[in-house]
């Protein structure tokens, strides 16, 4: 691809900083950017993975909690909790 069709696509102002970073060469700013964009693929990845174990641990913990307030073992828990009435309190105006 050449440079002028990847600037086309993606943006001058974006491009901007790569192609300074790479002393205006083209061929290495648009290395340069797909290195970035491999990166910030794996990053995303492991940023993924992070935020998945991080809501599993809360939602455990909450579980367990709920599950100690209304005096019942984990196994009930689910159907305790789908047999509880739902209370909606509107403040008064």
């Amino acid at each position: 691809m050449k440079y002028s069709e990847f600037q086309h696509i993606l943006s001058d102002e974006r491009l901007q900083r790569y192609l300074l970073a790479c002393d205006n060469n083209t061929r290495k700013t648009m290395n340069l950017y797909r290195l970035n964009l491999n990166l910030s693929q794996e990053v995303f990845t492991l940023l993924s993975c992070f935020e998945v174990a991080v809501r599993n641990a809360i939602d455990r913990i909450l579980t367990e909690r709920l599950a100690e307030r209304i005096g019942c073992e984990m196994p009930c828990l689910m159907e305790e909790y789908l047999m509880c009435p739902v209370v909606v309190t509107v403040p008064k105006s």
